[in-house]
């Protein structure tokens, strides 16, 4: 399918100015200008936010409008600049659409998950609203795929997840609120998979999914020539090459580059390199 293709990887759904809207960018968007909208009609937005009891009673949009429940304030300013930093991540490796249905997918699974959980227990919980759930999942979902990468004062990422993790987990255990505990838990267990199915967590055996991340799928289509008569084969361009680098080389060179920043940070790129890795996400939009 078309929307799989690696010409998605950096391709936006539209333009400002010069800058190029992707899918993390609009969402981030959204929530901060629900600020706005809570000021006007604090109902407008409430009424987005999912309570297991409203759903039943056939609130169903609430499955999906959740995470864009926002009310002016700087947790939800915060959430906001989390999600699109980390996310800016993932929407490159994933592209534009993947990574919308990876949002879409992990959204709807904590709506099911609180819906079931209520019906379960007899209770009208838990009530989710805001984008801090979808954007604490999003980073933990970058930490796992760069688990090495230094974080504040040299900290590795992976000690900042786990302390993401276990401080929602102590709050939870200290209000005796083991609905939402279990909730947490579960959405947690659940994006892993739906990653995993996106393409991501690849290094991470024991989570089902897919076994090959897109830059990994990529390398194996370079490794396998088309074979005659296939659509492939009557889009191969014959060298010798004049003016820019094979699409296949500069995939590659952003490869490495990529792969130097995931495993020692965006500061072990050289200037030079910096400057060749804008190059070539600008050609890549360009295509």
């Amino acid at each position: 399918m078309s929307w799989l293709s690696g010409s998605d990887q950096e391709r936006p759904w539209f333009h400002i100015r010069s800058y190029g809207v992707g899918t993390s960018d609009f969402v981030a968007a959204v929530a901060l200008l629900m600020m706005a909208v809570y000021a006007i009609s604090p109902y407008a937005v409430t009424v987005l936010a999912l309570s297991p009891l409203a759903v039943l009673h056939g609130f169903v949009w609430q499955v999906v409008t959740w995470p864009v429940a926002n009310g002016p304030s700087l947790t939800t300013i915060w959430n906001a600049a989390v999600f699109w930093f980390t996310g800016r991540q993932l929407e490159r490796e994933l592209g534009k659409r993947r990574f919308g249905w990876l949002l879409l997918g992990i959204t709807l699974s904590g709506s099911i998950l609180a819906v079931l959980l209520a019906l379960s227990f007899r209770v009208d919980a838990p009530v989710l609203m805001g984008l801090g759930t979808l954007a604490l999942i999003i980073v933990l979902i970058f930490i796992l795929e760069n688990p090495r990468m230094p974080f504040f004062f040299g900290i590795p990422a992976w000690v900042i997840g786990l302390v993401i993790v276990v401080l929602p987990l102590l709050s939870y255990a200290a209000a005796r609120y083991w609905v939402g505990l279990l909730h947490f838990v579960l959405s947690l267990l659940v994006a892993a998979v739906i990653a995993k199915y996106a393409g991501l967590l690849s290094r991470y055996a024991f989570i089902p999914g897919h076994e090959y991340t897109p830059r990994e799928r990529r390398r194996r289509r370079k490794a396998s020539p088309p074979r005659p008569g296939s659509s492939g084969a009557s889009n191969v361009v014959q060298g010798p090459w004049i003016g820019p680098e094979p699409p296949a080389r500069e995939d590659e060179e952003m490869d490495a580059l990529l792969d130097k920043i995931m495993d020692r940070g965006l500061q072990a790129l050289t200037p030079r390199e910096r400057k060749r890795l804008e190059e070539l996400r600008q050609q890549r939009r360009a295509r």
